[in-house]
């Protein structure tokens, strides 16, 4: 009877044991099994003959972005449109990862669960993908680069679609380059800077300081004042607001709207350096964003052991301080939204795998987003201008300029939202080596908002 009990719990375990593999394979086959069918090793889909055909790729209005033609990969038939969205595409050889046609690839196969990737009941090789970008205001944005490199995000912060996103340098997919691997105009073209691109931030960093300010002292932070005679010695060295040009005394307001260093390098010693980067951390630094499955590389802060110099120039957006384009689109989305954003999608068919993600998430406080966006608005009303944006669209924003070093010019940036239920559109603009932020970042954003207003 011992003998007999043993075996019995022996069985019993080893069932126990196989269904519970089933079950993980089953599981990974749901999630995965897409990946799976799309390996290299997988002789039937990487031969020369093989029978498997890529679906179209359409941008939100039906335009063709990708589609497949006597066995080969052909894009847009407009060469703007095809730069543009190369690394949201995707190029023939598989490099960009990020890209649609590298991480959707199995539904692009027309890969399905029960019948692999031969769908022989309904004939069809291939399933279609429709995008939520626009192909005029990715265009748009490229042609406003103007052979610059960089990055350019907007997302309906209600919706989550993304409407525009464009990263430089890029080629030509229907024509790629012989010297891609050895010309220095293509150094970085594989990689998509607005997910896995992290910039020196400069002055919007100056947003997560005073939002910083705003839960230090939330009933005095709107009348904290400086004075500002264009440099200030913090320790045993000194920050400078640019051309070293002297605000006088402010309060938070105007040194946001003057982007005033001076102000801010104080601010930031007043706060200490843990609620700084705790509140940064708050707000997605050094956090990780999950993008349509992708990993996206994080916004970084780090001031373990920064004296009053370091500390002031982190406030600033300079030290250790690196923000992603994504991210800073997001912080925008959540500060419209009232503190929550919406989590982005670039699918209009998302499907149910691809509808997992992280979920909407809180960066600031209603009660803060309130005051930020007020800020923000004041920006634009009092210092950057209306007149650089389409009529109506309520833009709130904050420019940067990130100093980087090595002989470079600064990278400059535009970030902000359209506080309007017509427009709810949230942006990340980067340009490297661009100079002003408002010169340059700011018309490229003006060049997108009004392409997705207008069409042109």
């Amino acid at each position: 009877m011992r003998t007999t009990g043993f075996r019995s719990m022996v069985l019993y375990l080893l069932l126990a044991a196989f269904l519970g593999g089933l079950g993980y394979l089953l599981v990974n086959l749901f999630l995965h099994g897409g990946q799976w069918a799309m390996q290299p090793y997988n002789g039937h889909l990487n031969s020369e003959n093989s029978t498997v055909t890529l679906g179209d790729i359409t941008d939100r209005n039906g335009n063709l972005l990708a589609t497949t033609q006597e066995g080969a990969r052909i894009y847009s038939p407009d060469e703007t449109v095809r730069r543009s969205l190369l690394h949201t595409v995707g190029d023939p050889y598989g490099y960009i990862s990020t890209s649609v046609q590298s991480t959707m690839r199995g539904k692009l196969s027309g890969y399905n669960l029960i019948t692999g990737l031969n769908d022989t009941f309904f004939n069809r090789m291939g399933s279609d993908i429709s995008l939520t970008v626009d192909q005029n205001a990715c265009a748009a944005a490229y042609n406003a680069l103007g052979g610059k490199n960089g990055a350019v995000l907007v997302y309906n912060y209600k919706t989550g679609e993304v409407l525009a996103k464009v990263s430089a340098p890029t080629f030509d997919p229907n024509a790629v380059p012989e010297d891609i691997e050895t010309n220095e105009a293509y150094k970085g073209a594989y990689l998509d800077n607005t997910l896995s691109g992290s910039f020196t931030p400069g002055s919007i960093f100056k947003v997560v300081t005073a939002a910083a300010a705003m839960e230090k002292y939330p009933d005095t932070w709107s009348s904290l004042s400086y004075d500002c005679q264009g440099s200030v010695t913090l320790g045993e060295s000194t920050v400078t607001c640019l051309h070293g040009n002297a605000h006088g005394t402010q309060d938070l307001a105007a040194a946001l709207g003057n982007s005033c260093n001076v102000y801010f390098a104080q601010l930031a010693n007043d706060l200490g350096a843990e609620a700084l980067q705790q509140k940064a951390e708050e707000m997605g630094f050094n956090t990780q964003l999950d993008f349509s499955g992708i990993s996206v590389s994080q916004s970084t802060i780090d001031l373990s052991g920064a004296n009053a110099n370091e500390l002031g120039w982190a406030g600033v957006g300079q030290y250790t301080v690196l923000s992603n384009p994504y991210h800073m689109m997001v912080l925008m989305g959540a500060i419209a939204n009232g503190g929550t954003y919406v989590e982005p999608k670039l699918t209009q068919d998302s499907g149910l795998l691809e509808g997992l993600s992280s979920g909407d998430r809180t960066l600031v406080t209603s009660t803060e987003a309130q005051n930020l966006k007020t800020l923000l608005r004041t920006n634009v009303e009092s210092y950057y201008g209306d007149w650089l944006f389409p009529a109506g669209m309520n833009v709130c924003a904050k420019t940067g300029t990130g100093e980087v070093g090595e002989g470079k010019g600064p990278n400059c940036w535009m970030v902000g939202f359209c506080d309007s239920t017509v427009t709810p559109y949230a942006f990340a603009v980067v340009v490297e080596e661009g100079g002003s932020g408002a010169g340059a970042a700011g018309n490229v954003a003006a060049q997108v908002l009004n392409a997705l207003v207008n069409g042109y």
